[in-house]
């Protein structure tokens, strides 16, 4: 007897054999027969990445509903579903059942512990950025910057392999030579990539030099192996240190083309947030860009922006949350001094 054929004959033996069940939306419809109230209460985790086409119809078996999700994260979206998509069109973000559940009233309660950083440099840019510094953090016994740049002399192929080659043999490096130290070996690892391509390129490369070091055993037989995921895929994931690569930065001419594939998407800063905000102990960015390379009056989206500032706090620390202090987008002080200035100077209507 099929699955769908034993809940439907033993329904009652399910409900004291199963009372709690753990299923897809897609699996729902497959074994659970389309009636109401099969269940006191569905709960939807990472409800943000979830269309309402797909919640529906585990809604529907549910008397009662409990929605988490955060609306600063991914919403459900097409990249990268298929080999095929061109990270440089525009893709359409669909919205989510945690969407269309704030748009409708339902009440709301707000989670504020910040539980996974273990040192408040790796959230302070999300909790300054993006949720106004309301997250409660625990405070950290040093001062020093967890989140590290490394900086390459790397080029972007934009044009054939949509790479970049020297970041991921850097990134690739550096994961080798904590995996070598006995030290930093006890510390799970996680490689998120901005771009689909870098992602299968540093997997190809990263694959090649454990073997030839022998590390296969130490970096995937584990309680948390090293994972190589893109902006798309990494939510919910969590290692002690993540390691990332900008892929995107200067041609083969030496200009930096400012398209940054679903960054530059309107729901560009969400995918930024999720990236950051993975790191248990350590955040290592390579990049071959600094943050002056992206110059904001040509790149017009949000996610273009913060990756700008994120780029600026990665190499300079706590000092650039407060050079991002702005009044709209695309303004960047040094100080509230001059913030003061330009709001004074607009408010008299010397400046557009």
């Amino acid at each position: 007897m099929g699955l769908r054929g034993l809940f439907t004959e033993v329904p009652a033996l399910m409900e004291v054999a199963c009372p709690c069940m753990l299923m897809s939306p897609s699996t729902v419809a497959q074994y659970l027969p389309a009636q109401a109230n099969l269940f006191d209460t569905v709960i939807f985790d990472e409800a943000s990445q979830m269309s309402t086409a797909e919640a529906v119809g585990s809604l529907a078996r549910g008397k009662a509903a409990i929605v988490v999700g955060d609306p600063k994260q991914l919403p459900p979206t097409s990249f990268f579903h298929t080999g095929f998509a061109d990270e440089e069109e525009e893709q359409e973000d669909l919205e989510s059942v945690l969407d269309d559940c704030l748009a409708l009233g339902m009440s709301e309660r707000h989670l504020l512990w910040h539980y996974r950083s273990k040192h408040e440099s790796l959230i302070a840019f999300s909790n300054s950025t993006y949720y106004d510094n309301r997250l409660c953090t625990f405070p950290s016994p040093d001062v020093d910057s967890k989140v590290k740049l490394i900086e390459v002399d790397g080029m972007y192929d934009r044009g054939f392999t949509k790479s970049n080659r020297k970041e991921a043999e850097a990134l690739v490096g550096e994961v080798i030579r904590r995996l070598k130290d006995a030290e930093l070996s006890r510390l799970s690892m996680g490689i998120v990539t901005f771009s689909g391509a870098q992602q299968d390129y540093i997997e190809r490369l990263l694959n090649k030099e454990l073997a030839a070091h022998k590390l296969e055993a130490a970096a995937y037989d584990c309680e948390e192996p090293v994972f190589v995921k893109n902006l798309e895929n990494v939510q919910g994931d969590e290692r002690d240190v993540i390691l990332f690569s900008v892929c995107y930065g200067p041609g083969s001419t030496g200009r930096v083309s400012l398209n940054f594939g679903p960054l530059n998407q309107a729901g560009g800063w969400r995918r930024l947030n999720v990236a950051v905000t993975r790191a248990k102990e350590n955040v290592v960015l390579v990049s071959s860009m600094h943050a002056t390379d992206i110059d904001l009056s040509r790149a017009g989206s949000e996610g273009a922006r913060l990756l700008r500032e994120y780029l600026d706090y990665a190499e300079f620390g706590e000092i650039a949350l407060a050079r991002s202090i702005k009044t709209n987008g695309f303004d960047m002080f040094d100080s509230e001094f001059e913030q003061e200035v330009c709001e004074f100077l607009r408010d008299n209507g010397f400046a557009a």
